[in-house]
């Protein structure tokens, strides 16, 4: 697990469909069809538009974040053997999670996590519906997120991720705290950029 400041990051959060996003009227989330402006696979969210290069611009960011925990595991399996007193420890599959706490502008997340819009857009082949989670995601399933370092010199790009959690603090005398947990199955990458390429037949992103 490995905790960053607000301040020492950038965060940018986009939909891994290449049509499909969800705009944000007045704090109410709706599905959005809008074909991403730079062709890629993937669209924006929230009108925050996907990087492109190694500097994110201050409309690519997620705005007021206040601490971003990124956790890298694994799921293993105990298997045992008829006579062996050791178990094998074998891995099953790889497992990202990354809980940002931001400042509360308005209550678009609140409505993506409480409409069920947690598995991202394109519920359906060629549509850009949303996600109803009740079938079998496909390489355009869920969200990618970007954690950009200090001077963005490196970028942590998670694809494929859900929505899986969400609260609020309450605070008489201060700002409210939003908390969004995004996880993953898929193994992230770290380069100088932040990576926009197809999860189809990529080698990049293994399983």
């Amino acid at each position: 697990m490995t905790y960053f400041l607000g301040r020492d990051v950038k965060v940018a959060i986009t939909t891994e469909h290449a049509s499909g996003s969800f705009s944000n009227t007045s704090g109410i989330a709706a599905v959005a069809n809008a074909v991403a402006p730079d062709g890629t696979n993937i669209c924006d969210l929230d009108g925050l538009t996907e990087p492109t290069t190694d500097t994110f611009t201050a409309s690519e960011v997620m705005k007021d974040v206040t601490g971003v925990d990124v956790t890298l595991g694994t799921v293993d399996e105990d298997i045992a053997y008829m006579g062996q007193n050791t178990a094998l420890k074998a891995e099953i599959k790889h497992e990202t999670t990354i809980v940002i706490t931001k400042k509360r502008q308005d209550g678009f997340f609140n409505s993506m996590f409480a409409k069920g819009f947690r598995y991202g857009a394109g519920g359906h082949s060629g549509d850009s519906d949303a996600h109803d989670g009740l079938t079998q995601p496909s390489t355009s399933h869920g969200f990618r997120l970007f954690v950009a370092m200090k001077e963005a010199n490196e970028v942590l790009t998670v694809p494929g991720c859900t929505f899986s959690e969400y609260s609020v603090s309450l605070n008489a005398d201060g700002v409210q705290e939003e908390t969004l947990t995004f996880m993953s199955h898929i193994t992230p990458a770290v380069e100088s950029g932040p990576d926009q390429s197809n999860l189809i037949g990529s080698t990049k992103y293994p399983l």
